[in-house]
């Protein structure tokens, strides 16, 4: 899919509202797809101390309503025209960043981890303005460098179940 078919969505998050760091449904946007970004259907996303620090504006710089969650594995929903590192089908995950300037050295050296203009995958404002909305939720959009690793092997849900055979 091109970014030029790509339309936003709804998408189905659960958000912290306020300080009491309760999640409860939240529907929203995502940026529209561009051309080196991916789509990812989120199957599955971790829960670290961090989601309940920001949830909870532990460190009083909380975009409410927040949607947590930077450690997400789900599968390529829809691709930009310029993308050719991951295809619709593969399996993939995400770490803390969902975005890079791709213009300092840092990004030039594969390190966005340093960018100075990088974009969290929550909590944070995106190139387009918009804040940013984490893994507890149906799908993400990302730069396709933030792409951290193919889970290869995985055709489905059973796969975890064929291990244990």
């Amino acid at each position: 899919m091109s970014s030029e078919s790509a339309k936003e969505e709804e998408c189905l998050g659960y958000a912290a509202r306020d300080p009491s760091g309760v999640l409860s449904p939240f529907i929203f946007s995502r940026r529209t797809l561009r051309s080196d970004d991916v789509s990812i259907h989120i199957t599955h996303c971790g829960v670290c101390y961090a989601d309940v620090i920001w949830t909870r504006n532990h460190f009083g710089d909380s975009n409410y309503p927040v949607v947590p969650g930077h450690e997400i594995a789900g599968v390529v929903r829809a691709i930009g025209s310029d993308v050719r590192s991951v295809k619709v089908g593969d399996h993939v995950g995400v770490g803390t960043f969902v975005n890079s300037c791709r213009d300092c050295e840092y990004c030039h050296d594969e390190l966005e981890v340093c960018c100075p203009k990088f974009v969290s995958t929550y909590n944070h404002v995106d190139v387009d303005g918009t804040i940013t909305r984490g893994g507890f939720s149906t799908h993400i959009v990302v730069h396709q460098r933030l792409i951290l690793y193919q889970i290869a092997g995985a055709t489905d849900s059973k796969s975890a179940k064929k291990c244990k055979d």
